[in-house]
C-alpha cells in the first residue's frame, strides 16, 4: 500500500472511531430506571404472609415498570438474613426489601441484627398492616380464648404456641393475658401452624392471611384476634381483650425498604408505585378479603414508624425481661 493511501486509510479509521466513540458527556448520561430486573427479597419462607405480599406487589411493579421483578426468599434469623443481604446490596435501585417490624424490634427481642434498621436502610414506603389471630391444633383440647388464658393461668407452660419468629407478640400476649405459654419459633408462619395441625404444638399465632384457609378448612380453630376490633376476614372471632386479656392491640406492619444509598429519585418512584398498589380497588379487594389492611407512607413516616417502635419494644422488654425466655 502506497504512503498516500496509507495516510487516507489511517485518516478514514480516525474519523470513524471519533465518531463511534462516547463522548464524556455522552458516557455519564445515566440509564433510565429501571434498566434491568428489579429484586425483591422477602425474609421468610414462601407460603407466609410477607412472601404473598411480594408476590402480590412484584406483579403490579412488573406491570407497571415493565421490567421483571424477582420475589427471593432468604429466610433465617428472625428476618435477619435476609435484611442483611438488602442492606448489603449496592444500592442501584434494584434491590429491596420487603421488610416487617421485626426490623424495629430485632434489637430488644433478639436476635439483634448486624446492622442498624435506622440507619442502613432507606425506608421507602408502608405496605399493610397485619392483625395476629391465635388458633388451636387438635393437640388443645380446650375450648374458646376465655377458656386458654384460664387453663395456661393454672397451669403456666404447659401449653406450646408456635409462630414465625413473633417473639415480641407472644411476649405480649403473655403479658396483657397472665399466661406463660410456651413460645416455639420457626421460620415461617405456614411451617408454624403445620405443626400446629400436626399435634406437634397446641397453638399457633400468626398473621390471619396465614391461617386464613386453615380455620375455613376446619384444620384449625380460631380463637381470638390481636387487634383493637374483630377482623373483617373473620368477623364471628373474638379479639383478646374480649376473651379476658387486658391489653391487645396490636398488628405486624410490612413495608419496602432499599438499602442506605439508594436513588433519591429511584426512592420517589417506588414510594409513588406503593401508593398507587394500596389503593388499586381489585388489589385492596383481594388482600382485605385476606385480612390485610392496605396502607401506604411517605418514606420519613416508615422510618419514624422503625424508631418508634424499636423504643417501644425496648422498654417493653426491660419491664418484661422473664417474658422472653425461649
Amino acid at each position: 500500500m502506497s504512503d498516500r493511501r496509507l495516510a487516507r486509510y489511517a485518516g478514514t479509521l480516525a474519523c470513524f472511531l471519533a465518531l463511534a466513540t462516547p463522548t464524556p458527556q455522552a458516557a455519564a448520561q445515566p440509564r433510565a430506571w429501571p434498566a434491568e430486573p428489579i429484586t425483591l427479597v422477602v425474609p421468610y419462607a414462601p407460603g407466609g404472609t410477607t412472601d404473598r405480599l411480594a408476590r402480590e406487589y412484584a406483579d403490579y411493579l412488573r406491570e407497571h415498570l415493565k421490567q421483571p421483578v424477582l420475589v427471593q426468599n432468604q429466610p433465617g434469623a428472625s428476618t435477619n438474613i435476609g435484611s442483611d443481604y438488602v442492606v448489603k446490596s449496592k444500592p442501584d435501585g434494584y434491590t429491596f426489601l420487603v421488610g416487617i417490624d421485626g426490623l424495629a424490634t430485632n434489637q430488644a427481642t433478639g436476635p439483634v441484627p448486624p446492622f442498624d434498621p435506622a440507619m442502613d436502610l432507606a425506608p421507602i414506603s408502608l405496605l399493610t398492616r397485619v392483625p395476629c389471630l391465635v388458633a388451636a391444633g387438635p393437640k388443645f383440647k380446650g375450648g374458646d380464648a376465655a377458656e386458654l388464658i384460664k387453663l395456661a393461668r393454672t397451669d403456666p407452660e404447659k401449653y406450646s404456641i408456635s409462630s414465625a419468629s413473633l417473639i415480641l407478640q407472644v411476649g405480649m400476649l403473655n403479658r396483657g393475658s397472665e399466661m406463660r405459654l410456651s413460645h416455639i419459633p420457626y421460620k415461617g408462619g405456614a411451617q408454624a401452624a403445620a405443626d400446629a395441625m400436626g399435634g406437634q404444638v397446641d397453638l399457633v399465632i400468626a398473621n390471619v392471611p396465614v391461617l386464613a384457609s386453615f380455620v375455613r378448612s376446619g384444620k384449625l380453630r380460631a380463637l381470638a384476634v390481636t387487634s383493637g376490633k374483630r377482623s373483617d376476614a373473620f368477623p364471628d372471632t373474638p379479639t383478646m381483650l374480649e376473651s379476658g386479656m387486658s391489653k391487645s392491640d396490636f398488628s405486624n406492619w410490612y413495608g419496602v425498604f432499599g438499602p442506605k444509598g439508594t436513588p433519591p429519585e429511584v426512592v420517589e418512584r417506588m414510594a409513588a408505585l406503593s401508593r398507587d398498589f394500596v389503593r388499586d380497588p381489585v388489589i385492596n379487594k383481594r388482600l382485605s378479603d385476606e385480612g390485610y389492611q392496605l396502607e401506604s407512607s411517605t418514606p420519613q413516616a416508615l422510618a419514624e414508624l422503625i424508631v418508634r417502635d424499636a423504643h417501644n419494644a425496648s422498654e417493653f422488654v426491660k419491664a418484661n425481661p422473664g417474658l422472653f425466655k425461649q
